[in-house]
């Protein structure tokens, strides 16, 4: 059996090559790379190709894999971006989704539960630009259904697990990719989140793409506009799902004090620079006072980090449960990955780096 075109297409992508390199570096013509990708590699090709694209020889040898188109994805910057990284990022995203079919075959996760207008957001179709105001209130319905009121959102990882979200981590190495989602073919909604920034500025991205999932599924991403206005519609969204305006003003007051932001970014696991803006945004600072206070923040460091933050990177339950079942299996992370075709590295990291506690020391 050879291999298959796609995962041809994928190992070359995943490991950043393009068709020249990857001719180079197997000894072969770029025509010749051309037809694996459209017609498939022969069997006595698959060493040679997991060596030039380090991927392990059975991920060569597994069935194809539903690939990602690009216009499906909801990628930061997309225009600003090499090609190069758009391809990685895809790639991954087929890898992560063919990660999690097969975490489903082995456990029954909760059902898909978004509010009823996103379940329609995963078909294509026109869709005309909403106004900020209106992704602010469908944060609020959100809101609703997963019964959070105006209280602080616990793990959101984990809430967004219970609701039928898929949330994976990238490789740490992809370190030009903040985050990214994209309604899988499967109808599944699937968020891929780096871990290199704070906690609770990957809290904020998990939130924006959240906000993608529910608002932008029927977007074509095609014009500046539409890099533009989703994203600052997402921004939008994530704001209001993190800190609603309603509890900003009864927690604050009018002309809070700098202690009392901080009090707020704390209570609700945020950026102190998001808990600025949502204090400006909910009417509690004037613009002269918002320009004061960030001003403040950026000579105190908050403009890059969160100095002092003890919060930590939430962690998934769906791995969690994953790593239990394997550790009474007696099989290693790596051992499972290479069993499944993929990257050890890859599943550690989509399962948010928690398969390292399994690394002995």
């Amino acid at each position: 059996m050879g291999v298959h075109p796609c995962r041809v297409r994928l190992a070359r992508q995943r490991a950043g090559l393009s068709k020249q390199e990857l001719a180079q570096r197997t000894g072969v013509s770029t025509r010749t790379v051309t037809t694996w990708e459209s017609e498939g590699a022969p069997p006595s090709r698959a060493e040679g190709l997991a060596a030039a694209t380090m991927v392990p020889v059975s991920f060569l040898q597994r069935h194809p894999v539903e690939e990602v188109a690009e216009e499906a994805v909801f990628f930061r910057a997309r225009r600003r971006s090499p090609a190069r990284l758009r391809h990685v990022a895809t790639a991954l995203g087929a890898l992560g989704t063919d990660f999690y079919a097969e975490v489903t075959q082995h456990f029954r996760l909760p059902a898909l539960d978004l509010p009823e207008g996103a379940a329609l957001a995963a078909q294509p179709g026109p869709s005309a630009p909403l106004s900020l105001t209106e992704a602010q209130e469908a944060a609020r319905e959100l809101r609703t259904v997963w019964g959070l009121g105006e209280l602080p959102a616990p793990n959101l990882v984990q809430l967004a697990e219970a609701h039928g979200v898929r949330v994976l981590g990238l490789p740490r190495a992809q370190r030009d990719v903040d985050a990214f989602s994209f309604w899988g073919a499967d109808g599944c909604p699937y968020i891929f989140l780096a871990r290199h920034k704070t906690a609770e500025r990957s809290r904020f991205d998990l939130a924006h793409e959240i906000g993608h999932l529910v608002l932008h599924g029927g977007v074509t991403r095609t014009d500046e506009r539409t890099d533009r206005v989703v994203e600052a519609e997402a921004h939008a969204f994530a704001g209001e799902l993190l800190l609603p305006r309603a509890a900003v003003r009864a927690v604050l007051g009018r002309s809070p004090s700098l202690h009392a932001v901080l009090g707020l970014k704390e209570r609700f696991g945020t950026s102190a620079v998001a808990a600025a803006r949502a204090a400006w945004d909910a009417g509690c600072l004037s613009e002269w006072e918002y320009r004061q206070m960030s001003a403040q923040l950026a000579s105190r460091g908050f403009s890059t980090g969160e100095p002092g933050s003890r919060l930590g990177y939430e962690q998934s339950r769906v791995y969690r449960t994953v790593l239990d079942w394997l550790r009474q299996r007696g099989q290693s992370v790596p051992q499972w990955a290479r069993s499944i075709g993929q990257h050890p590295d890859d599943v550690a990291a989509f399962m948010l780096g928690q398969a390292l506690s399994l690394v002995p020391g």
